[in-house]
C-alpha cells in the first residue's frame, strides 16, 4: 500500500526507459528517487517473462518509497528491415540496389531481401526509401512484378556504404499497407494489461485508425489504457489534429522521426507536435537522445542541456530518456542532471511566460470547472486540491498550466499511478468516502500531515457534490485547517 510520499521534484515529468543498467531493484529505487515520475518498458527489448519481472520490480520499488508510478509499456510496432546478408554489401552512389520481397532471400551483390515483402505495392518510381537509419539511401527507380518470382524493388543509391543484415528501412511519405499492431504487439498487449501498465505507447502511427485499433484490441481484453501515440511519421504530423482526437497522448519520437523528415525539420516538428497536444488538451513526451552522451559519459554536453530546457519551455508534459537509463554507465546521474535543469527552467522567467502562451481546450464540465479554478489559483499561486476518480480533471487543469501546486487525491490507486504522467501534478491516495463534507476533511488533514500545504494557507478546492466518478461540479477558495 501506498503511504503517500509523492515526489515533488519538479512539474516537468521524467520518463526513464528500463534495462539492464536499471533492472537491480537498489538501482531502480535510486531512479525512482532521483526523480523518475514513469517507467518505460521497450518492448522492442522484452519478452512476456521480462514483461512480467520489470512491472513487478517497479511496483515493489515504488511501495518501499511509498509513492505511486506510472508504468508505460511501449510497442514495438511493424519494424521492417533487411534480410540476412552474410557479407555486408558496398554500395557506392549512383548504385542500383535490387529489393527482393522475400524474407528468405539471402543477400549478395547489389540484391538484399527484405522482412516486409508487401514493399512493391506501397512504393512508386521516385519514392525515398533509407537503410540503418538514414546512413544509405536512393530513390525508386523501378517496381517489377512477376507471378513466377518474387517481386521486386531497383533503389538508385544517392548515399552509399555498407550494408548489412536485418537493417531498418525507411520509407518516408508512403502510407504502408503494414498494420502498425503486429501478432508481437498483440501478444505484448495483453501480458502488459494482465500485469496492469497504466500507459499504452503505439509505435508508427500512420493515423487515427491505427489508435482506434489498439482501443478496439484492449476492449477485446476487456481493459482499456490511456495510448501514447507515438509521432514518427511525417503523415502523422500531417494528420496530428485526428490522431489526438482519439489519442489520450502523444510521443515526440525523434528517433524514426529524425529518419523519416530530413533532420533539420524535426525542432519545428516538435514544436508543432506539443503545440497540437496543448490545442487538444492531450498528453505530450518528448524523446530520444536528450542526454545521449550521458550513456558514456558523467556530464551531459551544453547542447543536450539547452535542448532538454527548450522541450520544457516549449510546454511538453514530460521529458524522456532511453538508452541512458536503459544501457548508459550513469543511469541515476541522467535522471539528477535532468531533474536540476527541470527545476533551473521551470524557475526561469522564460517559463512563466511560455506557460502563459499556452491555450488548451478543455472539455466538458469538468474542463469549465477546471479552467475556473486555475484562474482563481492564479492570485499568489495557491495550491490547487482536486478531488478526482477518474483523474480527468487533473489532467485538464494540468493543461491550463497553473501557477500553484496540483494535488489530486483519489482512493484509485490505479488513477494516482496514470496522474505521475501529467504535468504539475502530485498525485495522493485517500480512503473512499461517501459526502463531499468528508472529502474535504479527510483530503485537508492528509495534506497538512504530508505537509503538502500548511494550516491557515489558501487553496482552491474542485470536488464533486456527490463523490462519484464524473460528477466534479463545485469550486471553492478554501483556508487550511479553519472550519467553514
Amino acid at each position: 500500500m501506498y503511504t503517500n510520499r509523492p515526489n515533488l521534484a519538479t512539474r516537468t515529468k521524467i520518463v526513464a526507459t528500463m534495462g539492464p543498467a536499471s533492472w537491480d531493484e537498489p538501482i531502480l529505487s535510486n531512479l525512482l528517487s532521483a526523480g523518475v515520475d514513469v517507467a518505460r518498458i521497450n518492448c522492442s527489448h522484452a519478452d512476456h517473462e521480462s514483461i512480467r519481472r520489470q512491472v513487478a520490480r517497479i511496483r515493489r520499488a515504488a511501495m518501499k518509497l511509498g509513492r505511486p508510478i506510472a508504468i508505460l509499456l511501449d510497442l514495438q510496432g511493424p519494424k521492417i528491415r533487411t534480410g540476412k546478408v552474410p557479407v555486408p554489401l558496398v554500395l557506392a552512389p549512383g548504385d542500383t540496389l535490387t529489393v527482393v520481397m522475400s524474407r528468405d532471400h539471402v543477400g549478395e551483390g547489389f540484391k538484399v531481401g527484405t522482412t516486409y515483402p508487401e514493399m512493391a505495392g506501397d512504393v512508386t518510381v521516385g519514392d525515398l526509401v533509407l537503410f540503418a537509419d538514414g546512413a544509405l539511401g536512393g530513390v525508386v527507380s523501378a517496381v517489377r512484378f512477376d507471378p513466377e518470382v518474387p517481386a521486386e524493388v531497383d533503389i538508385e543509391m544517392d548515399i552509399g556504404g555498407e550494408l548489412g543484415s536485418f537493417k531498418g528501412i525507411n520509407l518516408p511519405g508512403v502510407d504502408m499497407s503494414v498494420p502498425c499492431l503486429t501478432e508481437k504487439d498483440l501478444a505484448d498487449l495483453a501480458v502488459g494489461l494482465e500485469v496492469g501498465v497504466d500507459y499504452v505507447a503505439l509505435s508508427f502511427v500512420q493515423g487515427a485508425a491505427d489508435v482506434v485499433r489498439l482501443h478496439m484490441e484492449m476492449d477485446k481484453l476487456g481493459i482499456r489504457v490511456p495510448v501514447i501515440a507515438k509521432i514518427e511519421k511525417p503523415k502523422a504530423v500531417e494528420r496530428i489534429d485526428a490522431i489526438l482526437e482519439v489519442a489520450e497522448g502523444v510521443m515526440v519520437a525523434r528517433g524514426d522521426l529524425g529518419v523519416e523528415v530530413s533532420i533539420e525539420k524535426v525542432p519545428v516538428y516538435q514544436k508543432a507536435i506539443i503545440a497540437a497536444a496543448h490545442r487538444h488538451g492531450a498528453l505530450c513526451i518528448t524523446a530520444t537522445q536528450m542526454l545521449d552522451s550521458m550513456e558514456r559519459n558523467p556530464r551531459p554536453t551544453r547542447a543536450e542541456t539547452t535542448d532538454v530546457a527548450n522541450a520544457i519551455l516549449d510546454g511538453t508534459d514530460a521529458i524522456m530518456l532511453s538508452g541512458e537509463t536503459a544501457t548508459g554507465k550513469y543511469p541515476v546521474e541522467a535522471v539528477r542532471m535532468m531533474d536540476k535543469i527541470s527545476r533551473e527552467v521551470e524557475g526561469s522567467e522564460f517559463f512563466k511566460t511560455s506557460r502563459d502562451d499556452l491555450l488548451p481546450k478543455l472539455k466538458g464540465m469538468a474542463g469549465v470547472v477546471a479552467r475556473s479554478a486555475v484562474y482563481a489559483a492564479k492570485e499568489n499561486a495557491r495550491p490547487l486540491v482536486i478531488f478526482t476518480w477518474s483523474g480527468e480533471t487533473a489532467k485538464q487543469a494540468s493543461k491550463a498550466r497553473p501557477r500553484g501546486p496540483i494535488f489530486a487525491l483519489t482512493p484509485n490507486a490505479r488513477v494516482a499511478d496514470q496522474l505521475c504522467l501529467a504535468w504539475g501534478v502530485t498525485p495522493v491516495i485517500v480512503p473512499t468516502v461517501h459526502t463531499t463534507d468528508e472529502l474535504i476533511e479527510v483530503g485537508e488533514e492528509t495534506l497538512l500531515q504530508l505537509g503538502l500545504i500548511k494550516r491557515g494557507e489558501e487553496i482552491v478546492i474542485l470536488a464533486g457534490r456527490a463523490p462519484r466518478q464524473g460528477a466534479t461540479n463545485l469550486m471553492k477558495v478554501h483556508l487550511a485547517g479553519a472550519e467553514d
